[in-house]
């Protein structure tokens, strides 16, 4: 198994990759977290059917970063005060 504990594909663990380093990046976190938290959205997961693929990419690396982080709060909305949800 992998950091995240899903069965994916070269190109969606890149993906997960990618949006680790945007926590990491964004949001001061170290990596432990940042694939801690990738595990609690997804952990046990199959990424490897066409759905579960299109779910997975229908957002980039940023957008899912954030969707993590603050727990779906409307972080795209200027002046939103927001709270990153807590870890563990």
């Amino acid at each position: 198994m992998n950091e995240f504990d899903v069965n994916a594909k070269d190109a969606e663990l890149t993906l997960l990759r990618q949006i680790a380093d945007e926590m990491i990046s964004n949001f001061g976190i170290d990596r432990d977290e940042a694939n801690g938290r990738i595990r609690r959205q997804w952990g046990g997961m199959e990424f490897r059917s066409k759905y579960a693929y299109m779910a997975l990419r229908h957002r980039d690396a940023h957008e899912w970063a954030y969707q993590i982080y603050y727990n779906g709060q409307m972080w795209w909305l200027d002046g939103v005060e927001l709270t990153p949800t807590p870890y563990p």
